[in-house]
């Protein structure tokens, strides 16, 4: 008798420890809870087990590589362009840089690449071209134009925020310094100077519009200039600059471009006097920073004394680009090519008695 209570307790204890054993597992996997009782419901709870959500591991953020001066230019070569510009007689006035800047052909470069254009056209290194068939904008305080190409173009290169730009950061440059296409040099944010990027990656004449891109491939600013007589001293505008008229609907020709920002400053608009034995003369200075298209033209009458002559001179320094000896009339059209001072010269040095009246209009033509 004795041992078969042992039995049954050892039998009832074995039972209880399994359905602890249970309880524990059903704990770690359940949230356990209990229902009140109901006043008219059975006289028992009824357990509820609600399932727990797995952990879900912490988002890895993605890390962006840097990439090598020679994996930016593998990339990013293909959509930078050399723009021609032409005249309105057909004649190549100049060069510059570009890049794809959208996909639907916007072409971003400095305005001063197109300053006193009537035509463009945008060359890839692939010896493919695509002509420029207008303007999408341009702001030429801020040395900024947006053109749009037409054909079939390579990617667009991806824009950042120029704004986030710091100084340190590393930036390499693509352009067409000289001429020669595709070029790429590399450096660091200089610094940022009155909202332009200064940076070491060296620039030259014909790099301006190229991209400057960080390491990760975005193109943060325009490169714009290299001060003359610094030691590597290189700028670029902020690629936010243009981002406004990326995008855009409306084209503009660029002979209307031209038509809009050609200046016309009257040196003589009527008549001048000018003494026997004497002679006026007009300082003209060019800054091809400034003005584009420098040119003189002048369309005058001398009258006065027994012939009315007189001689019209235009001077570089002590050379002579136009002569027109004595005369009573002269017409001429003379290109400023060059910056720097030129001296116009009415001369009425070879009379010793009489003065002349010279009247007409001479005016300077430039392009802003």
């Amino acid at each position: 008798m004795e041992g078969q209570t042992s039995r049954r307790i050892l039998m009832i204890g074995g039972w209880v420890i399994a359905a602890l054993v249970v309880i524990l597992y059903l704990g770690s996997r359940y949230e356990f809870t209990l229902r009140k009782k109901a006043t008219n419901g059975p006289s028992s709870p009824t357990p509820s087990f609600k399932q727990q959500s797995p952990r879900q591991p912490a988002p890895v953020q993605a890390q962006v590589r840097e990439l090598s001066a020679e994996e930016l230019f593998q990339r990013a070569a293909p959509s930078v362009v050399l723009v021609e510009v032409f005249d309105d007689r057909g004649h190549k006035r100049g060069l510059g840089s570009g890049f794809i800047g959208s996909d639907d052909g916007a072409i971003i470069t400095n305005y001063h690449v197109i300053r006193g254009a009537y035509r463009a056209v945008a060359r890839f290194a692939d010896g493919t071209q695509a002509p420029i068939s207008g303007v999408l904008g341009y702001d030429a305080d801020r040395d900024v134009a947006v053109l749009r190409a037409r054909g079939r173009l390579p990617n667009a290169l991806k824009l950042g925020d120029s704004d986030r730009l710091r100084a340190g950061q590393k930036v390499a440059a693509i352009g067409s310094p000289l001429g020669f296409q595709n070029t790429v040099t590399e450096g660091i944010v200089s610094g940022i100077r009155l909202g332009l990027i200064q940076m070491s990656a060296p620039i030259s004449p014909g790099s301006s519009g190229g991209p400057v891109l960080t390491a990760r491939g975005e193109v943060v600013g325009v490169a714009v200039a290299s001060a003359v007589g610094g030691q590597n001293l290189n700028f670029a505008v902020p690629v936010n600059w243009a981002k406004a008229y990326v995008g855009g609907n409306v084209e503009r020709p660029l002979a209307e471009i031209l038509r809009e920002n050609t200046i016309v400053d009257r040196i003589l608009d009527g008549e001048v006097s000018i003494p026997a034995g004497k002679a006026r003369s007009w300082e003209i200075q060019v800054d091809p920073n400034l003005m584009s298209n420098a040119e003189l033209r002048a369309s005058v009458h001398s009258e006065g004394g027994l012939t009315g002559n007189i001689r019209i001179v235009l001077l570089r320094g002590e050379r002579v680009l136009h002569d027109s000896g004595r005369v009573q009339r002269d017409d001429f059209h003379a290109p400023l090519d060059e910056g720097g001072s030129y001296n116009l010269v009415l001369d009425n040095s070879g009379s010793m008695m009489f003065a002349r009246k010279v009247s007409g209009r001479i005016e300077l033509r430039y392009v802003k």
